[in-house]
């Protein structure tokens, strides 16, 4: 089960959102649910914080894929930060890092 917390959108336009727990098809939806919610106001960039997610699976990548996308649609961008290493792993084999904001492993 993931918990979501957001953070709504501060007077630079950055809000943030807060993930806890696996990332995977059974709460996918709830995820996309928590980036869209965080568009609403002036919202220049969405932060997803995976910093307490353990585990993403394909459905995981795909709700961070999809939010990106609605953040586009808004005029927004989203990035992720503080993956752990795993999570790190799967977007970087995935391929989907650097759309998701993550830069070259230092």
């Amino acid at each position: 089960m993931t918990l979501v917390r957001t953070e709504p959108c501060d007077s630079h336009g950055l809000a943030v959102v807060h993930l806890h727990g696996d990332v995977d098809i059974q709460n996918e939806r709830s995820v996309v649910a928590a980036v869209a919610a965080a568009l609403d106001g002036p919202v220049r960039e969405v932060v997803v914080d995976l910093t307490n997610v353990p585990f993403l699976d394909s459905s995981g990548v795909r709700a961070l894929l999809r939010g990106r996308q609605a953040a586009e649609t808004y005029g927004a961008t989203l990035r992720v930060r503080n993956p752990r290493r795993i999570v790190d792993q799967i977007l970087r084999i995935t391929g989907v890092a650097p759309l998701l904001g993550l830069g070259p492993v230092s």
